[in-house]
């Protein structure tokens, strides 16, 4: 089945750019045939030689011109709207993925989404609609001023036009249709190869050019190249045929050979409108590479948008932070990618204390956490937290109430201080200084974070637990970085955060020492897990 020529994820952002791209369109038909009126005017010149003519002929042109200039800055102002609001749909539409589905984009590939692929859209946006409606008005226009001042036989004129215009804009982008799509993959995999080694030249100079981003760059300009070669072969002997056939050379002489006995007047409208329908079709041939690239662009981009969302909510507020508040999971059950992952679990996680999530690796340890954070879709079951389900909270409140701190030691390219503001922006760098102390590392506020090493980037995100106003969090190997003496402090802090200031604590673990130390423990070793008991339990403690 066809897709549609504008897919339907994207109409919403395209919509307020209707009126500004039509009155566009509008603008370069009436430019086109302002020009083929003065183009009139010089063949009544030539027949009648005289100011008025000529007088004519300038005025239209430059009407034509102004009407060109209007038609292309109302394009691209619509394009540019129309270009912000995409990003910002996508941009908004990503940041509510559940984790799994984030989890299939690699950071090369949503950064292709939200700047690449928008901004291949810009030709099938700002260029292609203006230019189809002058390649149909003009040629439309062109054979009725024919057709009224030398008959039909003047037509002849237009036929190696017409071929050649077809075989350009049908024939040739078929056969080149495979090797577009293939051009615009190898460059972005080079343009990534690039990326890759300028993050990584201390690697690639150890492991050498045969491995990782240099052998990626060289692979894929070698397959630039032979795709190159091979589209030349297959193209570049029909394009040049077709374009010869558009030339004067071909037109002129047939139109010559049709009109030589007619007067001046006639045989200049035949030859000097001959080509007016060659200009369009060249104009708009050699944008079609771009609307090829641009079609993909939009395929990828309304597949992201098609990815289903996490709920976002609509309670505006959410019960203060107490000890009797308690997070709890009912039946809950998690399927990613049709396999079950969570089956059935059902656990009370008991405030003011701490609970080491275990299990073998595969276990669903790291899923059941960010579903307790609301970044999955359970399939069956619910997530509550002070009596209200997970996702009935607004998203934007959820952070402020369940935060989840990720495995791994990702930290943003930018200094300690402006890493763990984020969990308190309007914090003073004392209350930093301290956050830090207590996750056990000692590093300036000012220190570029992506200098650090894995132990103590990890720390810098811990750091942020103990600046955020949320009641209950969520920690993924929290110390899997760290060396034994570290995690017992780290380990001392949490529990006095847990313990003193009433902090409902989860972590996910295969530490066997930190998962003793817990308050309790949730194995994930069986595949169906109904811990009955403990919920009940921990529901009376929170009474």
């Amino acid at each position: 089945m066809p897709r549609p020529l504008v897919e339907p994820s994207l109409v919403p952002a395209l919509r307020p750019a209707l009126p500004a791209l039509a009155a566009g369109v509008v603008a370069a038909a009436a430019s086109g045939v302002a020009m083929l009126g003065a183009l009139w005017c010089v063949v009544q010149l030539i027949g009648e030689p005289s100011m008025s003519w000529a007088g004519w002929a300038c005025a239209l042109w430059l009407v034509g011109v102004a009407l060109a200039a209007t038609s292309s800055w109302l394009s691209h102002h619509a394009e540019s709207l129309f270009e912000a609001r995409v990003r910002r749909q996508l941009a908004a539409h990503l940041v509510r993925l559940p984790a799994s589905t984030l989890s299939r984009y690699s950071g090369d590939a949503l950064r292709r989404l939200v700047s690449d692929d928008i901004s291949a859209l810009h030709h099938m946006t700002a260029h292609l609609p203006a230019e189809f409606a002058t390649l149909i008005v003009v040629p439309a226009v062109t054979i009725a001023a024919l057709v009224a001042s030398a008959g039909p036989v003047a037509l002849l004129a237009l036929a190696p036009g017409i071929v050649a215009a077809l075989f350009y804009l049908v024939v040739i982008p078929r056969m080149a249709a495979r090797h577009s799509a293939e051009s615009a993959d190898v460059m972005g995999d080079i343009v990534t190869a690039v990326d890759d080694y300028a993050r990584g030249i201390r690697v690639c100079r150890i492991y050498g050019a045969q491995t990782g981003a240099a052998a990626d760059y060289a692979e894929s300009t070698a397959r630039f190249t032979r795709g190159m070669q091979e589209r030349v072969r297959l193209v570049a002997t029909p394009a040049a045929v077709a374009v010869a056939l558009m030339q004067a050379t071909a037109t002129f002489a047939i139109a010559y050979a049709v009109g030589f006995d007619w007067d001046a007047t006639t045989l200049a409208a035949t030859i000097l409108f001959s080509l007016a329908i060659v200009t369009p079709a060249l104009r708009l041939g050699h944008g079609l590479d771009y609307v090829a690239a641009g079609r993909s662009a939009a395929v990828r981009l309304a597949t992201a948008l098609n990815e289903p969302t996490l709920p976002a909510g609509e309670a505006l507020t959410v019960p203060a932070a107490s000890p009797s508040d308690h997070l709890e999971i009912v039946d809950l059950t998690v399927t990613i990618t049709d396999r079950r992952v969570v089956d059935g679990v059902t656990h009370a996680f008991r405030p003011a204390a701490i609970t080491a999530i275990t299990g073998p690796s595969g276990a669903g340890k790291s899923t059941l956490l960010k579903a307790l954070a609301g970044f999955e879709i359970p399939e069956l079951g619910t997530v509550r937290y002070a009596g209200r389900s997970i996702t009935a909270i607004d998203e934007n409140l959820r952070p402020p109430s369940v935060l989840l701190t990720p495995q791994g030691a990702d930290v943003l390219p930018a200094t300690v201080r402006e890493n763990i503001a984020l969990a308190a922006p309007d914090a003073t760098d004392a209350e930093y200084t301290a956050a830090l102390r207590r996750a056990q590392i000692d590093v300036s506020l000012d220190a570029d974070a992506t200098s650090l090493s894995g132990g103590e980037r990890q720390r810098v995100g811990l750091a942020r637990v103990f600046l955020s106003p949320a009641a209950v969090l969520l920690l993924d190997e929290p110390t899997s970085a760290l060396d034994d003496r570290t995690a017992a402090e780290l380990l001392k802090e949490l529990r006095h955060l847990a313990h003193d200031e009433g902090k409902t604590i989860v972590i996910v673990t295969h530490d066997p020492a930190l998962a003793d130390d817990a308050d309790d423990r949730l194995d994930l070793g069986g595949r169906n897990v109904n811990d009955a008991a403990s919920h009940s339990a921990a529901l009376t403690g929170a009474e």
